[in-house]
């Protein structure tokens, strides 16, 4: 997928992600690391378009090197807040991954993160119907503070039981909190459908 001049105009749609693809749903990790959980669900389900965005360009290369990509994964270098706010069409996902977001512990860095309000709101328009965002931390001031947000901008907060993980790959750094018997919040935000 080629975005052209990128612009504020909120017009990347669904059509334009799943042209050529054979895939009939689009779901996107914000921030996929070494893109092992893309990998594995793409692997898994070849009828869903997975897509990683991610600002650290060492995560994708790492990613690429690591053997070839299947045919319904796409990794794009960038802001996933920015592309999320800015540049995807209303209701044109089906769902999004977000597992252990950057906290920004400092208080001076809070703004960073990236569940503020716009961002929530942002993906209350862009995803379809019933569309569902899935968050996983184990910072749980961070998950108080985006769930409170992801209500307030109209999403209903579900259990995620630890079931619905089993099996599923992981980052490295999930992979060694959970070695660490960390505790996780992780919950399903849905889009009223």
């Amino acid at each position: 997928m080629h975005f052209g001049l990128l612009s504020d105009s909120r017009d990347v749609g669904r059509s334009q992600w799943l042209a050529g693809s054979g895939c009939d749903r689009i779901e996107i990790e914000i921030g996929p690391g070494n893109c092992a959980f893309l990998k594995a669900a793409a692997a898994r389900s070849p009828s869903c378009l997975y897509v990683g965005i991610e600002v650290q360009p060492g995560s994708l290369a790492r990613a690429r090197r690591g053997g070839p990509l299947p045919l319904n994964l796409r990794l794009v270098e960038a802001d996933g807040g920015w592309v999320v706010r800015h540049l995807l069409a209303d209701s044109s996902i089906d769902a999004f991954h977000v597992y252990f977001p950057d906290p920004w512990w400092k208080k001076r860095h809070h703004k960073r993160r990236l569940f503020q309000s716009g961002f929530c709101e942002a993906l209350a328009r862009v995803l379809v119907p019933a569309g569902v965002v899935y968050v996983v931390t184990d910072v749980v001031p961070v998950f108080r503070q985006l769930s409170e947000r992801m209500v307030a901008a109209g999403f209903a907060a579900e259990p995620w039981q630890e079931a619905g993980r089993q099996g599923l790959a992981c980052s490295a750094y999930e992979a060694k909190y959970r070695r660490q018997g960390r505790h996780f919040e992780q919950a399903v935000f849905r889009k009223p459908g």
